[in-house]
């Protein structure tokens, strides 16, 4: 098993020769090129992680996989970039207000915008527009695959997909963060345009960061995370409206996950001294590659169950979770309390029964109880307490 300590210095010490042209250091002895590009690929890290290698692996017989995977990197941020433009034209003249999000705007911030891979444009469109975007975009040659989950797919060819949205974030995660995002309009006009709107910088970090947990709360999330907010921070720091940015991290109930994502980026990417704490959370966030694993879930709900000093009965709570838990998804607990053990019945057939709650209950019972306390002191600790509908 490849120590973490040395992934970490090892992954900064790449990242770093890409962003800043540092020196970059060989490899260390415990860890070979294979695994190294491994993890860059896993957590769409391809370029940042590549331009450094190449200098590494002259002679290797890497070097042909670093120098394909740099020039497809590079040649889909190329595409990207003009599908971008072609879109936002085409809904500007169309009189479609919408908003390019996340990875789209997070590109200009690094020093060169092939440097942040992105899988996917994120796109939100206003005012019901729906049916007219979807219609512009298959009129540029993208083809509809219709709606899943919470947005509609569109590709181009085979390096070119696009998620439409038509909310900022999906209620089915989060019903604060959702009214937060829903009621409360943030986005202002782009100078020159009347229809293509922004974020300012500091509503941008808000929603990354929104964004960003909801995913870890789900599914966990990556280390790129950490590279964006230390890029995000090193090219908007000093002109932020720092009060500001915490109030509404507050508000929306993430404040103390943003708090410890900044330090651990700050310290990782500055090589800093690191607490076992964020030893931990940065494995974590290396093992989920880019979007984690659907099975990492389980983590999420059990610490809005258990304090970080009940770490002992996660097998009670997982079985026999609370009645403010268990009133999120049988709303009629709220009016019969005195049903919640018919509610624990019903739970466990249906879990039996449902894809996702097997899961879930697979990863629960192969970690063992050091594990179980390691992934419960992160998510605890994050404060993540998500609920899918209003308790009050």
């Amino acid at each position: 098993m490849v120590n973490s300590i040395s992934i970490r210095k090892c992954a900064r010490n790449l990242i770093r020769g890409s962003l800043y042209n540092e020196v970059v250091d060989d490899l260390p002895e415990d860890i070979t090129i294979d695994e190294i590009i491994d993890i860059g690929i896993r957590g769409q890290m391809d370029y940042l992680f590549m331009k450094s290698l190449i200098s590494l692996a002259k002679l290797k017989p890497e070097l042909d996989q670093i120098k394909r995977s740099l020039a497809g990197s590079t040649f889909k941020t190329f595409l990207q970039w003009n599908s971008i433009n072609e879109i936002s034209n085409a809904l500007e003249q169309g009189k479609v207000r919408h908003q390019f999000l996340k990875g789209s705007i997070l590109k200009r911030m690094y020093p060169s915008p092939e440097m942040r891979d992105m899988s996917d444009i994120d796109i939100v469109v206003y005012d019901d527009d729906l049916e007219k975007a979807e219609k512009i975009l298959e009129s540029l040659g993208y083809t509809n695959h219709g709606l899943i989950k919470h947005h509609v797919i569109f590709s181009k060819g085979s390096e070119i997909i696009v998620e439409m949205h038509w909310s900022l974030y999906d209620k089915n995660v989060d019903y604060v963060q959702n009214q937060y995002f829903d009621k409360s309009f943030k986005a202002k006009l782009k100078p020159g345009m009347n229809y293509t709107y922004e974020f300012a910088d500091e509503d941008f970090y808000i929603y990354m960061i929104a964004h960003m947990a909801k995913h870890f709360f789900e599914t966990g999330c990556g280390i790129r995370n950490l590279v964006d907010i230390y890029i995000f921070w090193n090219a908007k720091g000093e002109s932020l409206d720092k009060k500001y940015i915490q109030a509404e991290l507050k508000k929306c109930g993430i404040l103390s996950f943003e708090k410890n994502m900044k330090a651990l980026a700050f310290i990782w990417m500055d090589d800093k001294e690191f607490s076992p704490f964020y030893e931990n959370l940065f494995s974590y966030m290396v093992e989920c590659g880019i979007y984690g694993k659907a099975e990492n879930g389980i983590w999420g709900q059990l610490a809005k169950e258990i304090s970080a000093d009940e770490k002992g009965s996660t097998r009670l709570h997982y079985y026999f979770p609370s009645i403010s838990f268990m009133t999120e998804k049988y709303s009629w607990l709220k009016k019969a309390p005195f049903l919640l053990p018919l509610a624990w019945v019903i739970r466990g057939v249906s879990g039996a029964c449902n894809k996702s709650s097997r899961i879930h209950a697979s990863r629960f019972k192969e970690a063992d109880k050091e594990e179980r306390e390691r992934m419960l002191e992160i998510y605890c600790k994050l404060d993540l307490n998500f609920r899918k509908q209003n308790r009050a």
